[in-house]
């Protein structure tokens, strides 16, 4: 097992939500995230639903955050909530105006979230091109599109044939890695 180096992150997985909580992608990137998983199973836990009911409480966690900021902000500032930090790990968060939620969850370096004095986009800065140029340009421009009406990644497959759009039937994930496979702090 390798320690992440000066400069490198470890990024353990990337959630999209709804503005009502609904998870509309989520992809695990750490190798640690995943013997997780594994572990889970071994356990003969469910493990969507194990996963499901995490994903809702780190919905829960940054819809409630972000209404605490809301009431601590002066009137005349908009009200932003950028990241969650612990002592083991960083949720860093991009909010939408049409109430979307990127949240991509990694390890604590420092270095590699703020970017100050590099080339490289800061956490926040990579969060809000995974919005415009890559969900607004696979997703939302599809000529399958229709708002309200994806299927979460909570739900079966069976709910595509009831017409919901499937993010799957996009490139959005194949563009997504490869952006984040081009920025210096992921690993």
């Amino acid at each position: 097992r390798t320690t992440p180096t000066l400069g490198s992150m470890v990024v353990h997985s990337l959630n999209i939500f709804d503005r009502r909580g609904k998870t509309l992608f989520t992809k695990t990137y750490s190798s640690q995230a995943a013997q997780q998983g594994q572990q889970l199973v071994a356990q003969n836990t469910s493990d969507e639903d194990v996963l499901a009911e995490q994903r809702k409480l780190v919905f829960g966690m940054l819809f409630s955050l972000r209404e605490l900021v809301g009431s601590l902000t002066p009137e005349e500032e908009p009200a932003a909530l950028h990241s969650v930090r612990t002592g083991a790990s960083t949720i860093h968060n991009y909010e939408t105006a049409s109430g979307l939620r990127f949240s991509m969850y990694t390890n604590n370096d420092a270095h590699a979230s703020t970017s100050k004095g590099s080339d490289a986009p800061s956490i926040r800065d990579a969060l809000r091109h995974i919005y415009t140029e890559i969900w607004v340009e696979t997703v939302v421009r599809s000529p399958l599109y229709r708002p309200g009406e994806m299927v979460s990644a909570d739900e079966a497959r069976a709910d595509v044939a009831a017409g919901k759009f499937d993010i799957r039937s996009t490139n959005f994930e194949k563009k997504l890695d490869a952006f984040l496979q081009s920025m210096p702090w992921f690993r």
